[in-house]
């Protein structure tokens, strides 16, 4: 028996060493893509910084903001599902990765035998043991597959949680805008019911006509309709933060609206920008449907493994007794030891263009990850241009509008002076109120734009994520595609 064991391992041995002379299928490169020579992004040198490894705590200068960021990582569903998706795919790579290994199995079964007698059966009980040598890599490329899969799970994960940073940031941006546009109707409304007493007063001196009366009138009652759709919005917003949260839908106790806070907008505005390759190759979109082509790149080398005319080679052993009956398969009497061991081997002969079918298959699983990555690529750069171009155009409005306020403020000024003075009727009054009525609500308008791009270009930078125990994976810049 030791001798036969003896035999079995060394045996085992040399297979696994046969196991690792040779693998079917491709390995897996990179594919060579040709990135524009010309970007949204003003590029600085070439081991410029990137904006995307600057932490969002660093980034977002808000304290308010800071901690439900933090709240939204623990507790957002998307997360916590991205997480479970992670556990299973973990659960498949150890599974691939028990294909390495022997297995044994327990084993009852019976059998027919003629006899003398009515009971023709043999009954066999054991430990079966079988492995099978990885000859042309089948299982190996079945690992690499699951490997890939992981870490392309992990690099969705990633992306989900650039997604969150970015959702939990700007929906926090547009209840603070939101909170500008009620301030700014609450102080109109306020300066349009003071205007409107004055004129009630003028008017029963005489000085004006009912027609100003109406119109002042008719002016406050629009202001005052504006304020229930914004409030609206408001609740609305403050309900998809705490869901962002993993809250039920209600309203968040956010701080008082703080007209300065609102100018000064969400923090630091000079963003590093390194070389679109280097941003590229942090965004989690394109890591992941890279791996996702390595995963079916190594997918097409498990068809080509079970092809034929590749034989699939093993070893199997049975350790245990056989009897004619059940009962007396462990008395030494009635039944019998039972002891073999040896190799296996399962030829493809004919499956009518089965496995042919599953190579091409393959392929074109292949052909599509492929086209996958290279939209990851054109994606990630057109969201870099885009939200480039929205934060220029956003930054470039603030300046104008806040001369369109002043000098609006500065007209309704000297419109009241011209009333008063009795130059000119209430109309250009209550223009003027309009003027700067919109001019408030353009600018806070804004500066919400220039904030949301400002998140979103970190975003599109691929910030807001650790990059840590994820693969080093860059975009290659080279000539020619796959």
């Amino acid at each position: 028996m030791t001798r036969r064991l003896g035999t079995m391992a060394a045996l085992c041995a040399f297979g696994a060493a046969l196991g690792g002379c040779a693998i079917v299928g491709k390995d897996y490169e990179r594919p060579a893509l040709v990135l524009p020579e010309t970007h949204a992004v003003e590029l600085a040198s070439g081991d410029a910084r990137s904006a995307a490894n600057t932490a969002w705590f660093e980034l977002y200068d808000d304290p308010e903001l800071r901690p439900l960021i933090e709240e939204a990582l623990d507790d957002n569903l998307d997360l916590q599902q991205a997480f479970a998706r992670i556990e299973e795919v973990r659960a498949r790579l150890l599974v691939a990765r028990s294909g390495f290994f022997p297995r044994v199995d327990g084993s009852l079964s019976t059998g027919a035998q003629p006899q003398a007698n009515s009971n023709d059966a043999v009954f066999t009980l054991g430990l079966v043991l079988g492995w099978e040598i990885d000859l042309f890599g089948r299982i190996r490329r079945q690992n690499e597959a699951a490997r890939a899969q992981l870490l392309a799970t992990e690099a969705s994960r990633a992306a989900i949680v650039t997604t969150v940073v970015q959702q939990v940031a700007a929906t926090f941006l547009t209840i603070r805008e939101i909170q500008a546009e009620e301030a700014i109707l609450a102080r109109n409304i306020a300066l349009q019911e003071r205007a409107l007493d004055l004129v009630e007063l003028l008017h029963r001196q005489g000085v004006v006509s009912d027609s100003e009366v109406q119109q002042a009138t008719a002016q406050l009652a629009g202001t005052r309709s504006l304020l229930p759709q914004v409030v609206q919005a408001r609740l609305v917003s403050e309900n998809l933060l705490t869901v962002l949260l993993g809250r039920y839908p209600s309203e968040i106790g956010l701080s008082p609206f703080d007209a300065e806070r609102q100018a000064r907008g969400i923090g630091a505005y000079d963003l590093p920008l390194g070389v679109p390759s280097a941003l590229l190759a942090r965004r989690p979109d394109v890591i992941a449907a890279e791996q996702q082509l390595a995963a079916a790149t190594a997918i097409e080398g498990v068809a080509i493994a079970n092809r034929f005319p590749f034989p699939t080679i093993g070893l199997g052993s049975l350790l245990g007794r056989t009897s004619t009956e059940l009962g007396s398969l462990f008395d030494d009497g009635a039944s019998s030891s039972l002891n073999s061991w040896g190799p296996e081997v399962r030829l493809p002969i004919l499956n009518f263009g089965r496995d042919l079918g599953n190579v091409r298959a393959a392929r074109a699983q292949v052909d599509q990850a492929l086209i996958g990555y290279r939209r990851a690529v054109q994606g990630a750069l057109f969201d870099v241009n885009a939200a480039v171009y929205a934060y220029r155009a956003g930054e470039a409005q603030i300046e104008p509008l806040a001369d369109q306020l002043a000098a609006a403020e500065r007209t309704l000024f000297l419109q009241n002076l011209r009333f008063r003075g009795g130059v000119v009727n209430y109309l250009s009054v209550l223009d003027a109120q309009r003027l700067v009525l919109s001019s408030e609500l353009a600018l806070a308008r804004a500066r919400l734009q220039r904030d949301l791009a400002f998140v979103d270009l970190y975003r599109a930078l691929g910030g807001g994520w650790s990059p840590e125990d994820t693969p080093d994976i860059a975009v290659a810049a080279g000539t020619g595609t796959r």
